[in-house]
């Protein structure tokens, strides 16, 4: 097991982190070995599950992994183990210690959404580049800060927003520019669940062995040990709900497909009207956008399995209201529908993967992870810019801060700013624990 360390060390190796100043690769520049070295910082669900699709590419190597759990560092050691070319990388709980490593060329985030800022900005001093899993960050503030970083370095840099670089997106979004359903002043969008669990109600505990507590909590306020926290997704300390677990995927999609820049205006109600559980985000949400020329709108609704469009396989989705036509789009592919016929669709393609084809991740998984490594192989920027990566993740920010604020909020996008509310102002950031502060950019 690699070193798991003090508190006194991690303070002093994210101070020199933090000292690093300008990357030591120039923009673009590809991995002089032609093969690419990724390090893994977090090793939960989804790191798993990135560490199972990346060990498919035959370039790619991956040397080390970090996590503050050390059971999940064994769990991700085991995969590469086994593997289709066995590896045994180091095991670190300090992920610091990745970034002065010469064999790593670039780094995965998949950690806890609170912990995406600091390792993505360290990385990007460090003259690593950086594929970070959705949402991009967990503040607007935060999210102002990775870019700026990201920019200074000129590194290489992509969100794990993967729809994007799956076929049928990318062929209906063709279709929507080639203004096939005319205008669209309406875009809706959902997600709906019935497993009926969460994360339940649990006493506080001792952490168990290897569970670097205080680690994990990292830049959010200390709490006593509680596995229930584990479940990050559903704490607004640790993340941010559906809205940036789940929405931020649809999110991404429409503001690509409708060319959008910025909303003027978002509003957000909703609350825990059906689960009792100790976290703190929404079971059911309704949001909106004002954008120019349309209108954005999310559903969620927790325990329960409606189906908005039932001839549809799942229960997320984006329908785009065309004057002409109607699309609905998916995961399992995409459907057209027109005014003077809408008992059968009269365009659609289907994603294969949906049905099942045995490959690690979801259904959409692989291209976008594959467009990551072959641009860091490559030496060539990604096809998405981190600006709009920032931009779709800050609506769901803004979705978040007007639920909890209680009211409609107005955006100032150049200056990234609320205007007229000091209140839901404040909440463009959140408070960090000493020891964990953002890094200077200059």
């Amino acid at each position: 097991m690699g070193s798991c360390g003090s508190r006194r060390q991690f303070l002093k190796a994210a101070a020199a982190t933090v000292a690093l100043g300008p990357a030591i690769r120039a923009s673009g520049a590809a991995p002089p070995s032609g093969r690419v070295r990724l390090g893994l910082i977090g090793c939960g669900g989804r790191g798993r599950e990135l560490l199972r699709i990346v060990q498919e590419f035959p370039d790619v190597d991956v040397p080390v992994v970090a996590d503050a759990i050390e059971p999940r560092l064994d769990e991700a050691a085991k995969i590469l183990a086994e593997g289709p070319r066995p590896q045994k990388p180091d095991r670190v709980v300090e992920h610091e210690r990745i970034f002065d490593r010469k064999d790593v060329d670039a780094v995965l985030v998949a950690t806890t959404q609170h912990w995406h800022g600091l390792p993505f900005i360290q990385a990007a001093l460090a003259g690593k580049h950086v594929y970070v899993e959705k949402p991009f960050s967990h503040t607007v503030r935060e999210g102002r800060a990775m870019v700026q970083a990201a920019k200074k370095a000129g590194i290489i840099a992509m969100t794990g927003t993967q729809q994007r670089g799956y076929a049928h997106y990318q062929k209906a979004l063709e279709i929507l520019n080639a203004g096939r359903l005319g205008k669209i002043a309406l875009v809706e969008c959902w997600n709906y669940e019935s497993n009926h669990r969460r994360v339940g109600r649990q006493p506080d505990s001792d952490p168990p062995p290897g569970y670097h507590w205080d680690r994990w909590l990292g830049p959010a306020p200390y709490v006593p040990f509680n596995r229930a926290r584990l479940n990050n997704s559903w704490w607004f300390d640790y993340a941010g709900g559906m809205m940036t677990n789940w929405a931020i995927h649809h999110v991404d999609i429409i503001v690509w497909a409708m060319r959008a820049a910025v909303p003027a205006a978002a509003v957000c109600c909703g609350g825990k009207l059906v689960v009792d559980d100790m976290a703190d985000t929404p079971d059911t949400i309704e949001a909106s956008w004002d954008f120019p020329g349309f209108v954005m709108h999310y559903t969620y609704r927790g325990f329960n399995s409606f189906r908005t469009v039932p001839s549809r396989p799942y229960n997320h989705g984006i329908c785009f209201y065309g004057e002409r036509a109607t699309m609905v789009l998916d995961r399992s592919g995409y459907e057209i529908w027109e005014e003077r016929d809408t008992s059968k669709s009269v365009q659609k393609e289907a994603n294969p993967r949906y049905w099942g084809d045995g490959k690690p991740g979801n259904e959409v998984d692989g291209p976008w992870q594959r467009t990551f490594v072959d641009c860091v192989r490559q030496g060539k920027q990604p096809p998405v810019d981190l600006e709009e990566s920032h931009r779709a993740t800050v609506c769901c920010h803004l979705a978040n801060i007007s639920y909890l604020v209680g009211r409609k909020l107005k955006w100032d996008a150049q200056s990234e700013t609320i205007v007229g509310d000091p209140e839901a102002s404040r909440l463009l950031s959140r408070p960090r624990r000493k020891g964990y502060e953002l890094p200077k950019i200059g």
